[in-house]
């Protein structure tokens, strides 16, 4: 079944949010190559919160790539601009999308 990631986070102090978006980048090529990724949002609400917001065709592959995300060296920057104290992760299943028509 489909999964929904969604990952909140504030900035670590004192990073800008063009710093964080030029890390973002490496997030960005790294999650395109993971098995079973097919889409990702990132947003900002006011007052500075951020939510990734993650589609996965399953459970498996998001756990995967959940996991081999903190071994990736292109993504230790990550790790200095986000306030990891603050990161909350969730996962949901999918049970109905809509598109478009």
């Amino acid at each position: 079944m489909a999964i929904l990631e969604l990952v909140t986070f504030k900035l670590a102090k004192g990073i800008s949010e063009q710093e964080f978006l030029a890390e973002n980048e490496h997030l960005n090529n790294w999650v395109k190559t993971q098995p079973g990724f097919e889409y990702r949002a990132l947003a900002q609400a006011e007052g500075g919160n951020w939510t990734d917001t993650v589609f996965w065709q399953d459970m498996e592959t998001a756990s995967a790539a959940q996991q081999s995300f903190g071994d990736e060296p292109s993504l230790q920057g990550m790790m200095k601009v986000i306030d990891m104290e603050s990161v909350k992760v969730d996962h949901q299943q999918i049970h109905t999308m809509q598109a478009p028509a």
